[in-house]
């Protein structure tokens, strides 16, 4: 909460403040980082379907949009939405997150999934009409390219 406290102070953009993807530990954090930004309309995340009542209710509370986390699957990622929707958070401060570690079914997949949200939204379907946050340098980082050292790394050409 400190930290979140003096980047505010630094800056006077919104911030996404992400959690560390542990339910438990992300409902503590959370808990304490979102006052403290308090009218500041950051993005918090990310709810998912097992954990989406504690930081809908904080976003609501202080003025906070939030991050909706979901597999490249949209009925799972309009199930999300409907979740923050029933416990009263309005769709219009929500962002979709279809995770994208699933690059491992490949680009094409991934990109036409995220193209049908899309298309479902611009056809009227308000659960998949929110933006898209694609987090793909955290995805990229994860990947064992990225881990290993110049010493193992073979001859790329």
């Amino acid at each position: 909460a400190e930290t979140v406290e003096d980047v505010l102070d630094a800056t006077s953009l919104p911030l996404i403040i992400w959690g560390s993807g542990e339910d438990e530990k992300d409902n503590e954090a959370f808990t304490r980082v979102s006052p403290v930004a308090a009218g500041e309309n950051c993005l918090l995340g990310t709810i998912t379907e097992d954990n989406y009542r504690t930081l809908s209710a904080l976003s609501q509370a202080d003025g906070h949009k939030i991050v909706a986390e979901s597999p490249v699957d949209i009925n799972i990622a309009k199930q999300v939405n409907t979740l923050a929707l029933d416990v009263g958070f309005d769709l219009e401060n929500l962002v979709i997150f279809p995770d994208s570690p699933a690059l491992g079914y490949g680009i094409e997949y991934v990109y036409s999934i995220m193209e049908r949200t899309r298309l479902a939204g611009l056809k009227g379907d308000r659960l998949m009409a929110q933006p898209i946050l694609a987090n793909i340098g955290g995805e990229v980082w994860g990947t064992k390219e990225a881990k290993i050292s110049e010493a193992e790394k073979p001859e790329w050409g």
